[in-house]
């Protein structure tokens, strides 16, 4: 009996040593796979998460699409001189004022830069003031900095200095 006793034990232990070497190894490769699974399934629940935050965002900034349409065209992204030189052009005649001169004085700044132009316009009061009315109102932001004013020949002549902006 005691040499069977020592056979069984012996496949015992066989088997034991056996067990551990052919299923240790994969169990360790199982215990890895599942830790490198639940790494990337937190990864995937933090990028939705992620991401279901951004549409939430954009949703909320489809609300206000005709607001940054308006500040869009009153701080415009491309600056045209003729462009301008038409608008105002435009606006004195539609107002009543004749255009004599205009000067465009520079750009200053780095992300939102400032256009400086002077003008020259003759005319009668009223019609000034409906033209920096109709400049106050337009979609395109403009800064009245100066106006000068002074009369010659039968007519007002307006200096005025303005700012407008672009980024």
């Amino acid at each position: 009996m005691p040499t069977r006793l020592i056979i069984i034990v012996l496949m015992f232990a066989a088997a034991l040593v056996g067990g551990f070497t052919l299923v240790l190894p994969k169990y360790q490769d199982f215990v890895y796979t599942q830790s490198v699974l639940a790494q990337k399934e937190e990864e995937l629940n933090s990028k939705t998460a992620y991401y279901s935050k951004i549409q939430e965002i954009w949703g909320e900034l489809e609300k206000y699409q005709d607001v940054l349409a308006k500040i869009d065209s009153a701080v415009p992204n491309d600056f045209s001189i003729p462009v301008l030189f038409n608008y105002l052009q435009t606006t004195a005649g539609d107002t009543g004022l004749i255009m004599e001169n205009l000067t465009f004085e520079g750009v200053a700044g780095n992300k939102v830069k400032e256009i400086s132009i002077r003008l020259q316009l003759a005319g009668d009061y009223s019609s000034f003031k409906n033209f920096l009315s109709a400049i106050e109102n337009s979609a395109r932001f403009f800064k009245v900095g100066s106006i000068n004013f002074s009369f010659s020949k039968g007519k007002f002549i307006f200096n005025l200095g303005i700012s407008t902006y672009n980024y």
